[in-house]
């Protein structure tokens, strides 16, 4: 099961090369398309939503509904300021965190820096003086200046580090580390290294959350389909449970009572609570979409959720009041990631 999940990866990797090459390494591939690239739909449940998505093939960035952007060759993990008004993207094509103004309405690129090898995902402090980025391709997170926009150090961590979330009240950063086997403990205001959390032999952490109180961590083991629970104040595992084959990312709820996995290998989503006790999470349900569910997010308050189908091309819209799927929506060539703002 290790090769098969490995052998996923490498081959999305290999997949993200071919398509730098096609596109060409230069500034220029970097630039706006000089040609209209087709709008993504957008259902009417989220008219009231901006929805993004990033597609790893062809570089694009979407809002739904509006206007679809060319950001690089190939971009990865989305992410948002705490005051809403800065939308971030990795560039794993030429190893970029890019920065968007949201504050006019229309995405507009303010700032990039290099950072790390294949950048996957990213975590901001509060006052986005911050922000920490994953390097999936080697063993250590970026860290940029929020301000001045300049890489300020860089962290050594297990290998492979993908997820990344900060702790409520600012002071951690975890990262888990896929080929690692273990969560990585940065210290936010020293920007240091403080501690390792193992997590058992050969296990493949990739999806990352954290209660809202940041007592416990939930990370998604690509390789044993379980979802692993960290006491984050004991750093140990205290728990575990089954969810589906290959999960990647995890989105939660905004009451912080639900857990949302998307699992690649089981074309599915678990619905995770863990509201009742937050240390023995519990299956509630399992959706059922198609392709490889991977990229996940709730909207702000909590009543859908949007699932980035790579391998279908699509994105799936779910209720999160009956868990059934209420729309699909086309995508283009690999949807990897979601974000989505009021």
């Amino acid at each position: 099961m290790r090769r098969m999940s490995s052998a996923l990866t490498g081959a999305v990797m290999l997949v993200v090369a071919l398509a730098v090459l096609l596109a060409g390494c230069d500034s220029s591939a970097a630039a706006i398309s000089p040609t209209p690239i087709a709008t993504l739909a957008l259902p009417s449940p989220l008219s009231s939503y901006s929805v993004f998505v990033t597609d790893v093939l062809t570089g694009n960035m979407a809002e739904l509904g509006k206007q679809t952007w060319h950001v690089a060759p190939s971009i990865h993990g989305l992410g948002l300021s705490a005051d809403g008004k800065t939308l971030y993207v990795t560039d794993v094509a030429t190893n970029r965190l890019i920065a968007f103004d949201l504050s006019s309405g229309t995405p507009k690129e303010i700032h990039s820096v290099g950072v790390g090898v294949y950048p996957v995902h990213m975590v901001a402090t509060r006052d986005g003086g911050t922000i920490f980025v994953t390097s999936f391709g080697a063993a250590n997170v970026a860290v940029v200046d929020g301000h001045s926009w300049k890489l300020r150090a860089t962290i050594t961590t297990p290998d492979r580090p993908h997820s990344i979330v900060i702790s409520p009240d600012g002071q951690w950063v975890y990262t888990g580390c896929y080929g690692g086997a273990a969560i990585a403990v940065i210290n936010a205001a020293s920007a240091s290294l403080v501690a390792t959390i193992p997590l058992p032999q050969a296990a493949e952490p990739y999806g990352l959350a954290i209660s809202p109180d940041g007592h416990y961590l939930y990370a998604s083991d690509n390789l044993t389909g379980r979802l692993f629970v960290v006491d984050a104040l004991a750093r140990r595992v205290v728990d575990s449970v089954a969810v589906g084959l290959h999960p990647a990312l995890i989105a939660r709820s905004p009451d912080g009572k639900t857990l949302y996995v998307a699992n690649g290998g089981s074309h599915s989503v678990s619905v995770i609570d863990i509201g009742s006790d937050p240390a023995r999470p519990t299956v509630r349900a399992t959706v059922v979409v198609t392709g490889y569910p991977h990229g996940i997010a709730v909207t702000p308050d909590g009543r859908y959720v949007v699932v980035a189908d790579t391998l279908g091309k699509n994105l799936a819209v779910i209720d999160s009041r009956t868990l059934k799927v209420i729309a699909t929506i086309p995508g283009e060539r690999y949807p990897n990631d979601v974000l989505i703002t009021g």
